[in-house]
């Protein structure tokens, strides 16, 4: 009997105090999880560029030795250097067509390699680490997903509502007639959606072409063109989506007009890259 007593003496947790525990515990995994993960983003990304700079060193000391004479023979030297490095090749191009592409990113990001014409160097971006490559796939996105219909009276519902009837460009200058409301243009809205998510439009001027199913966007790197700018070349930045590629250069002002009004534009046909 008193073996009994003592027995069911015996305190265990209540519920209460289990959901407490149970409650905190959820608490510090919500703190720490994304703190963790950061951690392991930031490694990831440290250990790309450790992978970046093996094979651009390893290349160019076998390209050295080695030198290959033409692109096929660069090609297949860098390869070699990439599947030694426990890199798994997934696509093999022309080397002034895009490079080579590898998924050795610990992020499975995909490597491009690009030489130059001697084949005594070469480039590697990385389209998870490199700044650039993330700046064109966010924009890609942001592009693909923009929605008009939160507008009141909005003529168009996205992008390509817009480019149907047989349009190919936009100018941020171009003015519009009716529609737009308080945007006044097509060109203002785009803006103020990019900006909405993050995109940095303030003080540049751009145009947008049609690409297909995508679009290639030209973006003055930091000021606004004007009528008086007619024939003078900008600094500017083509984000080519569709090649998922960044280009610096230099590009062209020119205008148009519109019943009886004159507003500048790009002229993407003038862009020329800066010369590396």
């Amino acid at each position: 009997m008193n073996k009994r007593k003592a027995f069911n003496n015996k305190k265990g947790f209540t519920l209460v105090e289990m959901i407490v525990v149970i409650v905190i515990l959820g608490i510090l995994l919500a703190i720490m999880v994304p703190q963790l993960i950061k951690y392991v983003d930031k490694a990831k990304a440290v250990q790309c560029r450790a992978d970046v700079s093996y094979i651009m060193k390893e290349y160019q000391i076998e390209a050295l030795e080695k030198d290959p004479g033409n692109a096929e023979a660069a090609c297949d030297l860098l390869e070699s250097i990439v599947l030694e490095h426990n890199g798994k090749l997934k696509k093999k191009g022309e080397i002034f067509n895009g490079g080579i592409y590898s998924d050795v990113c610990t992020s499975k990001g995909l490597y491009t390699c690009t030489f130059d014409y001697s084949y005594k160097s070469v480039t590697v971006t990385c389209s998870e680490h490199d700044e650039e490559q993330i700046e064109i796939k966010k924009l890609a996105d942001v592009l693909g997903k923009l929605d008009f219909t939160d507008i009141l009276n909005f003529p168009h519902k996205n992008l390509n509502d817009y480019f149907k009837n047989g349009r190919t460009s936009i100018n941020s200058e171009a003015l519009s007639t009716g529609g737009y409301g308080s945007y006044g243009s097509l060109a203002k809205v785009i803006e103020a959606k990019l900006q909405e998510q993050g995109i940095n439009m303030a003080g540049r001027s751009w145009r947008m072409d049609k690409e297909g199913d995508t679009y290639n966007l030209f973006l003055t790197d930091s000021q606004k063109i004007t009528t008086e700018m007619e024939g003078n070349r900008v600094a500017c930045t083509q984000y080519d989506i569709k090649n998922n590629k960044v280009i610096h250069g230099t590009i062209e002002i020119s205008t148009e007009k519109k019943e009886k009004e004159v507003y500048p534009i790009l002229v993407g046909t003038s862009f020329v890259p800066d010369k590396e």
